[in-house]
């Protein structure tokens, strides 16, 4: 009985390992060479991850499809679907069935080929808005940006999502919120999500999307739950949130960058950035530093970048994120060891391109330096648009469209070029904003007026005493009051002060604040009434007139600007520590100028600022800037100490530290004299500090407060004092100081700050966002830890530095700018004048006629 039974169990064995073979190998060797799946997952679950150690080449194609790209045909194994892989570890070689004579071995597979087949089979999600949270205000507001597109990505189905939240008074039945691509409607939903963040998804018709630019619009329409008053609606708005929002492509679709033109496709991440990594052997050499600061420039204008941020690193961070480009630069010989896959062809001549594998990665080698300044040069070619440049059109098409002009006096611009079309409105309070630029030396900020020629027209329903206002950078310039009862306006001239416009671009924003008897009265459903009782036509245009243009030292705007503020003297770039960090936030700094001047900042680098520059912009933490640089800049040295004390943002302390400036220490040092004063005792004190004030004084002090209001004079505004800029001391809670100063020559000197070289890099990051950049001005500013603001100090002390030809037409125009803002100057020049045409006609006339 036992010796029959041995043979049974040797039998029953052998049927059990070839079943525990067939259940753990998850390919059987086809006679190609090649694998067969044997059964397929279920759809709706999830790859698992490929396993660690080589595997056979993964195919995740139903069987029975086109060949691999190999050409090797697959073999589908019979008896229902196939399973993509195992995670079991494979059977040793031994163990598998013997393949036919004459048949190829299999080769192992790379790890790339590995990784590609896996991201065959993700989807990819692109962010699109521009910046963290895009919000929509009052009851008519939109935003047109755009963003770019691969050839695969264009080519393949999207689906667009959405996500937002808006205020509990917007009416969900009168209220919707549309987006369109390329002039099509996508999405067109009630605004109905006042609790939490509400997504729409909508999917996006074939051949829609193109490669390259495309062009994305947002509009709110909003009403009220209750209100119909023009205040209440200040109360709308609806948030656009950036980590809901973006294109969903279709499961297969790559993203593959193939040349350098692909470059503004790498896209965004939730934050709006973009963000340049930049691998680099030893960066401390001055030859890499050099072409590193002028590589990272050229990148973000081929890339068209609305916020670029700069990564400097040493070794390869391996994948990149989302919004992410990798760029690795330097010698062939050298990025061997730090980057996989350097074509051969790069030891013999200058290379740029685009690396596939792993990622995408801008390769720009060569084998000597100068072969590697012809690979820079490469990329470089075509990063300038000199058509935009000529025109003087500022690229923001990025994060604004239409592109933003700019105004070199005597021009003339209609709403429709600038963006505005023509609106019929039906609701209480009409928004339309349009963005201009300014050269940097524009200097009218004291005279001058543009001209804005409104074409628009408003029903009878309107009453007189509604009112059409103009605001520039926020601050309102001009009004135009209605005082008729229906009417068709053309050409009405309404006109706006320089006063609030600066160098740089200028947001300016028409509201048409409309009154009604029907608002008056507030009746059930008046909110959701369709009868439109106002227009603005797109012929309405605004005039700019010849200006002033010189420049002054110092003057932060020029650098806001893109450029230097003496472009003839050349300017020393100068980075504290050859380190990664100091790096990152130098070429933030660079880029971001770079982006808003249209071309690459002229600047010479240098490890040291030697006793010869002229022009130097300094940039490192405080605690590595040279002695005597503050002073220099005209900041306080108290910094060196308030910022190493302060705790950082987030801290605990910091907030302790932002209300102690709201303390008492009158109150503090003797709370029993406070708490015993009687009410007697404080106002006897309060009608001694008026006695002490003599007549005179008062006197004084009522003429100059009716100067201030009529006339807007101050004392200082009259004094002929030097004005001295005195040390400026920043804030103890700000993250990063920017600064600058006039030499006794004709240069400027340029500090970049903050606590730390982490924080410089990351408060730089927030500093290039492309609304916030575009308020650098004045003498110094700094930035809040928590709030996307700045603190400007204005320019007192100043030199003028001749930016055009002579011409006594822009000297006129310079000296009434100049006599504008010095009002006591001005009027003894004009009592010179008078006294000279005084003595002059006496002289003549006493040679002239007879003496009586």
């Amino acid at each position: 009985m036992r010796r029959a039974s041995i043979p049974l169990l040797l039998a029953l064995g052998a049927l059990h390992a070839q079943s525990a073979f067939a259940q753990v190998a998850p390919f059987s060797m086809s006679p190609s060479g090649t694998s067969a799946p044997t059964t397929r997952a279920s759809p709706t679950t999830e790859p698992p991850k490929p396993p660690s150690a080589p595997a056979a080449p993964l195919d995740l194609r139903q069987p029975g499809t086109a060949p691999s790209p190999s050409g090797a045909p697959q073999s589908a194994a019979p008896g229902g679907p196939s399973m993509p892989f195992s995670m079991g570890a494979p059977k040793p070689t031994s163990a598998a069935p013997a393949a036919p004579s004459g048949a190829p071995a299999s080769a192992k597979p790379s790890g790339p080929a590995t990784a590609a087949a896996v991201r065959s089979n993700v989807r990819i999600e692109r962010p699109i808005l521009p910046f963290e949270s895009v919000r929509l205000e009052g009851e008519t507001d939109a935003r047109s940006w755009t963003f770019h597109l691969t050839q695969d990505e264009a080519s393949s189905g999207a689906t667009l999502s959405v996500g937002y939240k808006n205020a509990v008074v917007v009416m969900p039945e009168g209220s919707r919120l549309r987006i369109a691509i390329n002039g099509e409607s996508i999405i067109d939903t009630p605004i109905s999500s006042p609790g939490d963040i509400k997504r729409v998804t909508a999917s996006v018709r074939p051949g829609l999307l193109r490669p390259g630019q495309n062009i994305i619009r947002m509009e709110a329409f909003q009403r009220h739950r209750t209100d119909c008053t023009i205040n209440a609606t200040y109360e709308l708005w609806t948030d656009v949130d950036s980590a809901s929002t973006r294109l969903t492509f279709a499961e297969g679709a790559t993203k593959t960058l193939r040349s350098l033109d692909d470059l503004p496709a790498v896209g965004i991440d939730h934050a709006g950035m973009t963000t340049i990594r930049v691998v680099a052997p030893k960066i401390y050499r001055p030859e890499i530093r050099d072409r590193l600061l002028r590589l990272v420039q050229l990148v973000a204008l081929r890339g068209r970048y609305a916020h670029p941020v700069i990564q400097v690193m040493e070794s390869d961070p391996g994948p990149s994120p989302v919004g992410t480009i990798k760029v690795a630069m330097g010698l062939t010989g050298e990025l061997r060891g730090l980057v996989p896959g350097v074509p051969d062809a790069a030891s013999q001549q200058p290379l740029t391109m685009m690396m596939q594998e792993p990622g995408s990665t801008l390769l720009v080698t060569g084998p000597t330096w100068q072969d590697l300044d012809t690979a820079i040069g490469i990329v470089g070619a075509h990063a300038v648009n000199s058509l935009n440049v000529e025109r003087g059109l500022i690229d923001t098409a990025s994060w604004h469209w239409p592109e933003v002009p700019t105004a070199f006096g005597r021009q003339s611009f209609r709403l429709a070029d600038l963006g505005v079309a023509t609106q019929e409105f039906s609701g209480r309070r009409l928004k339309a904003g349009f963005a201009i630029n300014l050269p940097p030396d524009f200097y009218a900020t004291e005279y001058g007026e543009a001209v804005l020629h409104l074409d628009a027209a408003y029903t009878a329903a309107v009453r007189p005493g509604s009112h059409v206002n103009v605001f520039v950078n926020g601050m309102i310039s001009t009004r135009m009051t209605i005082t008729a009862q229906g009417d068709i306006v053309r050409r009405h001239t309404i006109r706006v002060p320089l006063k609030n416009f600066k160098a740089g671009i200028n947001r300016i924003t028409l509201e048409a604040a409309l009154l009604t008897d029907a608002d008056e009265r507030c009746a059930p459903g008046e909110t959701l009434s369709e009868a439109n009782r106002f227009v603005l036509f797109d012929t309405s245009t605004l005039e700019f007139p010849a200006y002033g243009r010189i420049g002054r030292l110092p003057d932060l705007a020029v650098l806001s600007a893109g450029r230097f503020p003496d472009d003839e003297i050349p300017t020393t770039f100068v980075v504290a520590r050859p380190d990664s960090l100091n790096y990152s936030a130098a070429g933030t700094l660079l880029a971001r100028m770079a982006r808003t001047a249209g071309t690459p900042v002229r600047a010479q680098f240098a490890n040291a600022a030697s006793a010869n520059d002229e022009s130097v912009l300094f940039i490192g933490a405080v605690d590595q800037i040279p002695a005597g640089m503050l002073n220099r800049v005209r900041v306080s040295e108290h910094l060196r100490m308030i910022w190493p004390s302060t705790p950082v943002a987030g801290d605990k302390g910091a907030q302790q530290v932002a209300n102690a400036a709201f303390s008492l220490p009158l109150a503090q040092a003797a709370p029993d004299r406070m708490a015993a004063a009687s009410t007697d005792e404080v106002r006897k004190r309060w009608a001694d500090t008026f006695q002490r004030q003599g007549l005179l004084q008062q006197i004084a002090g009522a003429v100059q407060d009716w100067m201030e209001k009529t006339f807007s004079l101050s004392l200082s505004s009259l004094s002929l004092e030097e004005r001295v800029d005195a040390p400026y001391e920043p804030p103890q809670r700000s993250s990063l100081l920017m600064a600058q100063s006039r030499t006794e020559t004709s240069g400027a000197w340029t500090l970049v700050t903050a606590r730390t070289d982490r924080a410089l890099a990351e408060e730089m990051a927030r500093l290039a966002d492309p609304l916030l950049w575009s308020q650098v001005a004045g003498r110094a500013i700094a930035l809040d830890p928590r709030e996307t603001k700045l603190q400007i100090e204005p320019i007192n002390d100043y030199r003028f530095v001749q930016t055009q030809p002579f011409s006594l037409g822009n000297w006129r125009l310079v000296a009434a700018n100049w006599m504008s803002a010095n009002i006591l100057q001005y009027a003894l020049v004009m009592l010179a004048c008078c006294a000279f045409l005084g003595v002059a006609t006496y002289l003549l006339l006493s040679r002239l006629g007879r003496r009586s």
